[in-house]
């Protein structure tokens, strides 16, 4: 028989302390308590608790078995499949919420409209249908690229993949490029002519790219943006 005495601040904790390191239960084990615990007097005069623990002769220490969990290749499969449908049930929610919010905005505005939602990979389409489209787009679609704005910082806080939003009306964003490359090539035109830097109006990111794109294989000058948003405009520039 294996007999040890154990310490502790009351006899409860002593005898936890000899099961534990017996690896015993309870009815494993004889336990004799040799000294009560004393709390004493502002810390005069304490004293722990002593007992005596002697595993029986049919006890056995407990068997510590630890399970490893195994993880299958269908399981894994399974959970990436499980995480790739929530995020896109969480994607989807997102934009059906982010149409709400463009309704809500719209009809504070005072023009009434209906949205339809298109998505691709990485963009999310809005298409506005209205009588008002002169209001909703704004002197050279101010109020729709404010709008716009308003709508990808509203996804952005949505969710943590980067989605990025469009918004148009009446196909003005396919009328707004053709303008923009017409007057790119009109102003490089002007830019080689007069031998000097041409400076544009402040643009949104997606307008100053398509003037960028526009004038890219012309070699006879060089694009490039400066100034901080929302004010942030191309100079072409003549080689």
């Amino acid at each position: 028989m294996t007999t040890t005495k154990f310490e502790g601040d009351t006899v409860s904790e002593a005898t936890q302390k000899g099961l534990t390191s017996l690896k015993l239960t309870a009815e494993q084990a004889e336990i004799k308590v040799l000294v009560q615990e004393k709390k004493g007097f502002l810390g005069f005069g304490k004293r722990p608790a002593v007992v005596e623990i002697t595993a029986k002769q049919s006890a056995k220490p407990k068997a510590v078995v630890e399970k490893t969990p195994v993880t299958t290749k269908t399981q894994l499969a399974e959970s990436v499949e499980q995480r790739k449908q929530r995020r896109q049930e969480q994607l989807e929610q997102a934009l059906l919420s982010l149409g709400d919010y463009l309704a809500a905005v719209t009809q504070k505005m005072g023009i009434k409209t209906t949205i339809d939602l298109t998505t691709s990979r990485h963009t999310a389409y809005y298409k506005f249908q209205t009588e008002q489209e002169g209001l909703l787009i704004g002197k050279r679609g101010r109020t729709l690229n404010a709008l716009q704005l308003l709508a990808q910082d509203y996804l952005d806080k949505q969710i943590h993949q980067h989605i990025r939003v469009m918004l148009d009306v009446s196909d003005y964003r396919k009328r707004r490029q053709e303008t923009l490359e017409y007057l790119a090539q009109n102003v490089a035109r002007d830019a080689i002519v007069e031998r000097r830097p041409m400076r544009l109006d402040p643009m949104p990111a997606y307008e100053r790219k398509i003037i960028h794109a526009t004038l890219a294989s012309d070699q006879r000058v060089k694009t490039y943006s400066q100034g901080s948003e929302p004010k942030r405009y191309v100079v072409i520039e003549p080689v």
